[in-house]
């Protein structure tokens, strides 16, 4: 008979808006860990908010006129910074993922390798967590 290990959650429930949060809140740091439950959930999370407040800024950027270059420049400022911050936790949730997984952060870079990489590194994300021996805490 196989004894069926308990799941670590930083949330306790995960979910769309609890998980959303932890992006959020460890949106700069990296030297912890995240189930694979928050960061699917926070990954659908925060691409819906990254989502409507970059097509609502795009909208809006789209709608000015030509001659407006004022607030067309701060627009698209805030589109950027926008699209850095969604970036940033996304590449972040990752790193933390890895981390969950046992695994250091520089296997975010797996991506370089062409297809193949991409592929691995959505196989490693989908993967379940490794908490014997797991360096990395849980919680800062």
């Amino acid at each position: 008979m196989q004894m069926k290990e308990h799941v670590w959650n930083e949330s306790f429930h995960p979910g769309i808006i609890s998980s959303t949060k932890l992006y959020f809140q460890d949106l700069f740091v990296g030297a912890k860990r995240m189930s694979r439950k928050d960061f699917w959930w926070g990954f659908l999370g925060m691409t819906i908010v990254a989502g409507i407040i970059m097509g609502i800024l795009a909208f809006v950027i789209t709608k000015m006129p030509i001659t407006d270059f004022y607030w067309s420049s701060i627009v698209g400022v805030a589109l950027a910074i926008t699209f850095g911050y969604y970036m940033i936790s996304i590449f972040t949730a990752v790193i933390r993922r890895l981390h969950d997984r046992k695994m250091h952060g520089w296997w975010v870079l797996l991506p370089i390798i062409p297809f193949l990489g991409d592929i691995a590194l959505l196989v490693l994300l989908c993967l379940p967590q490794k908490d014997l021996g797991n360096s990395w805490p849980k919680n800062i």
